[in-house]
């Protein structure tokens, strides 16, 4: 497997960029995303209809164009996340992680033996066709893929220092409108408790040597974040941009006398 330049950031302390893709797949997405510097993007299959061939794809331009690609898978289910692996991501986000045992149970899905229990079944689209011997590629699976487990729920609040200890994690990712849900205030970012919640992940993963993550379509919400120790940093998603950039165009390009 191809070495995770994202692992390699995030394990050297530093931050890395990405977003989502849930409704533009089309593989060049890759390649506009690698031009535009960022270091990775997800397919999200929780909150889309991506297939396994739309997702493969998409990881096959991802590895050529330099950008690492990874995918959410829909819920935290063992043959959901082995199925996802085998089509090429160099990481699995999974959701609502709401215990340790949860996560261990994700993080066995997801490594092979002897770190986890998932089956051998290594495609092309993981080795790069470079014909590696087969316990070489097992090792490198292991080291190089990326365990994100998403923290957006009272409980996984309430465990956060546990399921970051884990072995085998490498980012808590903070769903931002799941957990001010959760607990109440949803979309309140400027609400004290959510902010409160934020430092609690990124002491946890700071006392684990892990990063902690959040996405979010606000600028100044994801600059606040980072400021406060998130390292791995989404910005908004392949809809929420177009459609705010095409906004701003056309709001700068019709007068304010236009009729409609």
């Amino acid at each position: 497997m191809q070495t995770n330049k994202v692992k390699v950031k995030l394990k050297a302390g530093e931050r890395v960029y990405g977003t989502s893709l849930s409704d533009c797949l089309d593989p060049e997405m890759a390649v506009i995303l690698a031009s535009a510097g960022l270091d990775f993007f997800f397919v999200d299959t929780e909150h889309s209809t991506a297939s396994y061939s739309q997702v493969q794809a998409l990881c096959r331009a991802a590895r050529a164009a330099g950008i690492v690609p990874l995918a959410r898978v829909t819920q935290d289910e063992p043959y959901l996340i082995s199925r996802m692996a085998d089509v090429g991501p160099m990481g699995i986000i999974v959701p609502r992680v709401h215990s340790p045992a949860a996560g261990r149970a994700a993080i066995e899905a997801l490594k092979f033996p002897p770190l986890g229990r998932r089956g051998f079944g290594l495609r092309s689209i993981i080795t790069d066709l470079q014909g590696k011997l087969a316990p070489e590629e097992v090792d490198s699976c292991n080291r190089e893929t990326l365990m994100v487990l998403m923290i957006e729920s009272k409980e996984g609040l309430a465990h956060v220092e546990e399921i970051a200890s884990l072995e085998g994690v490498d980012v808590l990712f903070i769903g931002p409108y799941d957990l001010t849900l959760a607990m109440g205030i949803l979309e309140q970012f400027d609400d004290p408790r959510f902010w409160g919640a934020v430092d609690s992940v990124v002491r946890a993963c700071e006392k684990a040597h892990i990063a902690a993550g959040i996405q979010t379509g606000s600028m100044p919400i994801l600059l606040k974040a980072r400021d406060r120790g998130i390292r791995f940093l989404l910005y908004g998603s392949d809809v929420e941009i177009l459609l705010a950039g095409y906004k701003q165009a056309i709001k700068e390009l019709k007068p304010e006398t236009t009729i409609r």
